[in-house]
Order: structure tokens, then C-alpha cells, then sequence
């Protein structure tokens, strides 16, 4: 029966555990004119005196778990207050620290492509599909009637060009999927999440938008529920 875990089933001494470091350290401190075998009573003192403080160390380090994103718990409704985090009900403690940590994570970061899809990764789950952008070196089109920049080019009516250019606005779409374990509350609860984290990482030059693809993606069908707000047309 190990004497250095404290849990009503003893299966054996822990070696090197802290109980047993703090009380060599309280046998060795008593030097020589005191028996320190295990059935004296300064063994059985020193013993009680190590599980105190190992206690206390123990509550000191779970206290510290309070301020780490992965490990909170009683601190966890807390920072998400702070972090103006809404869970979902469906929402487990593991995925609602995921937030937590995500959200912490964000501080400093640059708003590039890869931080984005990590965060969509986290935030959304299952529902999170891909980011849907467009190089701007992929970009044509024609004005009709034809146009005159003076000092520039000429413009052709109804001949395609591509030119050089840029825009001051950039826009991502949020591909998304409603899984199958899933109801139509669910999903958009989920999505509905995307505005809150997105609208904090972004530049003002960045606009956002979430869609996903059904059978009729790329197409308009009539009295198809998911037209308009869902579908993302090609």
C-alpha cells in the first residue's frame, strides 16, 4: 500500500511524486537526532504536513488552468463574456474552450487567407467546407457601347479584355455544407457565428459573405427554398 497517493484506492507509491519530494525535504530538514523510519511519529507528521502543501500546490496549479483557454473551466462562461462569445447549445465544454483559445489566438495575428480558413475550421466544424476567392489576375469582362480612358486604352463594344487593374474592396465567401446529423436550426445557428468573428479580424476593405452549394447550385430553380440566401451561382 503506497503511502504518496492520497486517492481512497492506493495501488502503489508514486515515485518522485510531489508528496514524496516535499516530505524528504521535511526529514532531511529535521537532520539526524530524530528516527525517520515509517513507523515513527515524525514520518507520519512530516507526511500529513507534504499532503497539505501538496494540496495547496495542486489548487494553485488548477487555478492557473483558469487562464489557459484549453484547461479553463469554472473561468470558461467568464471569458466568454469577455470575448463576446455566444455557444451554442450543442456546443460541448471542449468546443467551447476551442473558441476560447481561437478567439485569444487572434491578438496579433495578420487577417491572411490561412488564419481565416484556421479560424472557419474551428468556429464552424463540419460545416465549414472551403474559402471561395478569385485572383484578380482571372478577371475580365467588357463594358458595352465600348469606352475611351483619355490618357489610356480603348475599349472595344462587346469585346472581352483583360487590362491590369484593382479594386479597394476585397470580398471572401465562407463555403459552407449542412451535415446530415443536422437540422436547418442548427446549421444556421452555426452560420450564423461567422459575423462575430469575421467582422473582428477583418480590415474595413474586407467584406464577407457564407454560401453553400446544393443541387441547384449555379442555377436558379423556382420554389427552391435555398435560392438566393444560400446557393452561390456561377
Amino acid at each position: 500500500m503506497g503511502a504518496f497517493n492520497p486517492y481512497p484506492r492506493k495501488l502503489g507509491a508514486e515515485a518522485g511524486h510531489v508528496e514524496e519530494v516535499l516530505q524528504d525535504a521535511l526529514l532531511e530538514a529535521d537532520g539526524s537526532a530524530l528516527a525517520k523510519d515509517v513507523t515513527s511519529f515524525v514520518w507520519a507528521e512530516h507526511l500529513a504536513e507534504s499532503r497539505c502543501l501538496a494540496y495547496l500546490h495542486h489548487l494553485n496549479q488548477r487555478m492557473a488552468n483558469q487562464w489557459d483557454p484549453l484547461r479553463m473551466t469554472d473561468f470558461l462562461p467568464r471569458w466568454e463574456t469577455i470575448l463576446d462569445l455566444q455557444p451554442l447549445p450543442t456546443d460541448t465544454p471542449v468546443d467551447r474552450r476551442a473558441r476560447v483559445y481561437a478567439k485569444v489566438a487572434l491578438y496579433g495575428q495578420p487577417p491572411t487567407q490561412q488564419v481565416v480558413q484556421d479560424l472557419m475550421t474551428t468556429v464552424l466544424g463540419p460545416v465549414f467546407v472551403v474559402l471561395v476567392t478569385t485572383s484578380s489576375a482571372q478577371a475580365t469582362g467588357y463594358v458595352a457601347g465600348g469606352a475611351t480612358v483619355p490618357g489610356g486604352v480603348t475599349l472595344p463594344d462587346g469585346t472581352a479584355f483583360g487590362v491590369t487593374w484593382y479594386s479597394t474592396i476585397a470580398h471572401i465567401v465562407v463555403l459552407v455544407q449542412e451535415p446530415a446529423t443536422y437540422d436547418d436550426a442548427t446549421f444556421y445557428a452555426t452560420v450564423g457565428q461567422i459575423g462575430q468573428w469575421l467582422d473582428d479580424l477583418l480590415p474595413a476593405w474586407v467584406t464577407w459573405s457564407w454560401a453553400r452549394d446544393g443541387s441547384t447550385a449555379g442555377a436558379f430553380i423556382l420554389d427552391d427554398p435555398h435560392n438566393l440566401d444560400n446557393e452561390r451561382f456561377a
